[in-house]
């Protein structure tokens, strides 16, 4: 072992000298670092990101970053992520969205199925609203044909003639 070797082993174990650590890597292949605190306090280590695809800061996006990595850079997190713990965390996702897309095409089909109904439902009563409508009149004309009769034998029978009353133009509307 050589003596650099041997101090670096030194310094990252005692967290000695200005050096940057690799504490891991995600699945995109962005490389996380650990920095000694500026303030010697060696709880609270800074933390960075070397992006891999990132050319310019302001092509960042929060939500690129696996939110396991993200917990391990706002000191919430202790200790870093593995990659198992992140390949099993997209196989997650991946179920989940899955599902999501499952429950939309049921709730879609389920939709279409009571909007069927209700069409049928719909065309059934009006169906039947015709059909009263058209029975009424049939009874209407039919009463309304009788009386007819009935004030045409009374009116010819006792020489009253008879007439149709139409309601006149109301005042004041």
């Amino acid at each position: 072992m050589s003596v650099s070797s041997w101090w670096r082993t030194l310094s990252r174990v005692l967290r000695i000298g200005n050096a940057r650590y690799i504490v891991g890597h995600d699945l995109e292949q962005n490389t996380y670092m650990e920095l000694p605190s500026l303030h010697g306090d060696p709880k609270r280590t800074r933390r960075v990101v070397k992006w891999k695809s990132l050319s310019n800061l302001s092509d960042f996006n929060p939500k690129e970053m696996p939110i396991q990595w993200d917990a391990w850079m706002r000191h919430t997190r202790q200790h870093p992520p593995t990659i198992e713990e992140l390949l099993k965390d997209r196989e997650r996702q991946r179920i989940v969205q899955h599902n999501a897309r499952v429950l939309a095409i049921r709730d879609e089909a389920e939709k279409a199925q009571i909007e069927a109904q209700r069409a049928t439902e719909h065309a059934e009563a009006l169906q039947t609203q015709a059909a009263r409508e058209k029975r009424r009149l049939e009874i209407f004309d039919a009463s309304s044909k009788s009386q007819l009769g009935q004030s045409e034998e009374t009116a010819h029978g006792s020489g009253i003639e008879s007439a149709t009353i139409r309601p006149g133009r109301r005042r004041g509307v």
